[in-house]
């Protein structure tokens, strides 16, 4: 982009609205700038894109999305085998994730609370630590 060319109105227009019309000028260009500069796309109309591509499915995925979904159905499909891990490493933290997580019925901290006689701070972090636990896990298994 080119430097900032001020706009003058002449004598009808006074001068503080041409002086705040020419602030937001400045500004949009500075927008428009910084997203050049981060490698953002500035898209001028969706209509364009729409011809080029009329069916909104045929729209390019972006990459890093499409990786990031992959990488989840991968530990998805990883998550029988770390749950039966965590069963034999940590059996607590397994009927935690069970109850909480895995159960039929939705319940709370409150229930935990109650049914394994924790205290609430006891209850998240035994949760929190078998999460931990399920992620080693899979990020383990990931990278064998």
């Amino acid at each position: 982009m080119g430097r900032f060319m001020y706009v003058h109105f002449g004598d009808d227009v006074p001068r503080n609205i041409e002086r705040e019309y020419n602030k937001l000028l400045r500004r949009e260009q500075y927008l428009i700038e910084r997203d050049a500069e981060n490698g953002m796309i500035d898209i001028v109309d969706f209509n364009d894109i729409l011809e080029i591509h009329p069916d909104p499915a045929s729209l390019p995925i972006n990459y890093y999305e499409e990786e990031q979904q992959r990488q989840r159905e991968n530990r998805l499909q990883y998550l029988p085998t770390a749950l039966d891990m965590l069963k034999k490493e940590f059996p607590e933290g397994y009927e935690l994730i069970m109850d909480y997580y895995l159960g039929e019925k939705k319940i709370t901290i409150m229930y935990l609370m109650e049914k394994y006689g924790l205290t609430r701070s006891v209850a998240k972090y035994r949760l929190k630590l078998a999460k931990q636990k399920l992620k080693e896990y899979i990020i383990l298994h990931e990278n064998e």
